[in-house]
């Protein structure tokens, strides 16, 4: 790939790939590293070669150590990630670094509209349709405060702090937060899905990876560079109307995640 950069010799190059398989990090860290880190470095090296500027899109989850936060984090404050992907994700940061002209963007809860309708797994969203359509209860976690992001307004932000000449490390999410219950009681109901969504603690659904008891990234510094993101009920509302979602076609997948 680096070959292929001094070849084209792009102005910008902006990196979407990674491992976000969070679970599946703590399994296999020298994989999720590769991915996440060596390849990035490599990247950063190739973009430095071209004088191209780097961007590296990042993750909220480089947070969450510490467990009494409850003030959105600004980029300035100091990274604390819980499990094998977060470490992951920072190292790749430090390496987007080593290009002179680099942007990272840290993102949270990113999901879209998939080609094929809703796919479990694929997405958080789409996760919460699909099992909308199998089980008489969804049971969700409560206690994990974050920003879930629709990607067509990340991808619009990332255009446009690279349209101001914007360098350094950036907080890209829609605006506001909530809670992955929230999050799933919000969708469903945009949906018009009946499907009652109970609120649980996420340890009664232990996972391999550490989450962060709370991520929300503030937005100031992406707000004074001119850029304003719209509320996450507003990306939730847009990601239901591109689907063309009704409760009647939710097991026959018409329509699915994550940083």
């Amino acid at each position: 790939m680096p070959r292929v950069l001094t070849d084209l010799a792009p102005a910008v190059v902006i990196n979407c790939a990674a491992w976000t398989a969070v679970d599946a990090a703590e399994r296999d860290p020298a994989a999720c590293f590769a991915a996440n880190a060596g390849a990035v470095a490599a990247l950063a090296a190739a973009c430095s070669t071209i004088n191209a500027l780097f961007v590296q899109v990042s993750s909220d989850y480089v947070f969450g150590a510490d467990a009494t936060r409850r003030q959105p984090y600004r980029e300035a404050d100091a990274p604390g990630p819980l499990g094998v992907y977060g470490r992951s994700k920072l190292a790749g940061e430090i390496a987007a670094a080593g290009c002179p002209r680099h942007l990272v963007v840290r993102t949270c809860g990113l999901y879209s509209v998939g080609p094929s309708g809703p796919v479990r797994g694929r997405c958080f969203a789409d996760t919460m349709l699909v099992l909308s359509g199998e089980r008489d209860v969804l049971r969700v976690v409560d206690d994990q405060h974050c920003t879930p992001s629709y990607v067509p307004h990340v991808a619009a932000a990332i255009l446009a702090l690279i349209d101001r000449g914007a360098t350094g490390t950036f907080h890209v999410t829609n605006a506001g937060a909530t809670t992955w219950h929230g999050f799933a009681s919000r969708l469903l109901d945009a949906a018009g899905v009946a499907t009652p969504v109970e609120p649980i603690p996420s340890s009664a659904y232990p996972l391999p990876a550490p989450r962060p008891p709370y991520s929300v990234l503030d937005l100031a510094r992406l707000q004074a560079a001119g850029v304003e993101m719209p509320d996450w009920r507003d990306g939730v509302a847009e990601y239901v109307a591109s689907l063309n979602f009704s409760s009647s076609n939710r097991e026959s997948g018409s329509c699915v995640q994550s940083s």
